[in-house]
């Protein structure tokens, strides 16, 4: 905004010095040396940081106007508004009240045609200053807004980093708890299994010549403990393994997350039915087919939102892709689109690509397909 000062300042300038050589006869040397000496203080003046001594450079011009439009030319007076404006900045809230102030030199003027000249720059000045003062204001509050939301960003990534950082260390923790457990389970069935069946078969090797009906014994026993030591082992392993529904779904649940991360679109997944009974290849071509049309959201939909559905119906496992892009009524089946058709052919299933309002792809297989 100083730019815009300046710039009214110049016009004002230029008109005096006009005025003065032009319009009037007695110019002088020493009016040439104060136009010099105004410009160069007005320049320095805008390159000074020290409010104090702006303040001080400002009085200065204010007094070099006065002195030289009351002893060289009237008409240097014009260039005073401007200066005692910029100088009530430093103190003055509302420019309003510098324009009483201002107007005081005309009531000592005696030509007419100057004292038009004067309220007019007077008034000028005036607007130059309410208009700079409403913009610096609008200036200011942008700042501390984006201040504000800087703090905010930077505060919301420490909280984000902190996550981040409770996440991985719960991670760290529940994989220490998870083989703390599992290796308590180790020791507590299955190792006392195997210790007493390896007593068992210890004490048999030695009465095996001795008392082999004994022997036998304890070697049935051994036998017992260790097939109870097995099926301790099978029970402790199938608890771990997660479910196939649980393994599918968390897969295809984290592929439509790293997608919307990496597209910005939003995306949804929800599901409804009994998960289980859908097959760890039914999963495989699920998945596929769903990351093969959100790629082509992507790519041609001009979507905001995407969608993923899966359903398990009576007869059938129903996954939908559905967005809210352009759509397209009449659809030309792509590398892509063929390529999911193939898959789903290949158990029994189908796929549907409906381009009215929005696209939406549908796969559909029935269940217990292999």
């Amino acid at each position: 905004m100083e730019l815009w000062t300046v710039g009214n300042k110049l016009c004002v300038l230029f008109f005096v010095v006009y005025i003065s050589y032009f319009g009037t006869a007695h110019a002088s040397l020493w009016l040439v040396f104060y136009f010099v000496l105004y410009i160069s203080m007005n320049l320095l003046l805008h390159t000074l940081k020290d409010p104090r001594v702006k303040q001080g450079l400002l009085m200065c011009i204010i007094a070099g106007v006065l002195a030289m439009s009351a002893s060289v030319d009237i008409y240097v007076l014009l260039l005073l508004p401007f200066s005692l404006y910029e100088l009530a900045t430093f103190h003055v809230r509302r420019d309003l009240l510098v324009l009483p102030v201002a107007l005081l030199p005309a009531v000592f003027l005696r030509d007419f045609t100057m004292i038009g000249l004067y309220l007019f720059v007077t008034l000028l000045s005036c607007c130059n200053f309410v208009i700079v003062r409403h913009y610096m204001k609008q200036v200011i509050q942008l700042e501390e807004q984006a201040e504000v939301q800087r703090s905010d960003r930077q505060r919301l990534s420490r909280m984000l980093s902190e996550n981040q950082e409770l996440i991985r260390t719960s991670e760290y923790m529940n994989k220490l708890e998870e083989r703390n457990r599992l290796s308590q389970t180790i020791h507590d069935g299955i190792g006392h299994a195997m210790t007493g069946a390896l007593i068992q078969m210890e004490a048999a090797k030695r009465l095996l010549m001795s008392h082999p009906d004994k022997a036998e014994e304890l070697l049935q026993n051994a036998i017992g403990i260790s097939k109870e030591g097995i099926e301790e082992i099978r029970l402790t392993l199938k608890n771990i393994k997660p479910p196939i529904e649980q393994l599918g779904f968390s897969r295809l649940k984290a592929a439509v997350e790293s997608f919307g991360s990496r597209t910005g679109l939003q995306t949804t997944l929800v599901h409804e039915g009994d998960m289980g009974v859908i097959t760890p290849l039914q999963w495989q071509i699920i998945q596929a087919n769903v990351i093969e049309a959100l790629t082509n959201t992507a790519k041609y939909a001009q979507a905001t939102a995407v969608h993923v559905e899966i359903r398990v119906l009576n007869r059938l496992v129903k996954a939908v892709v559905s967005d809210n892009g352009q759509g397209n009524p009449k659809i030309v089946k792509g590398l892509g689109l063929i390529g999911m058709e193939e898959r789903t052919a290949a158990v029994q299933g189908t796929v549907i690509a409906d381009g009215t309002g929005g696209f939406r792809v549908t796969t559909l297989i029935p269940h217990g397909t292999v």
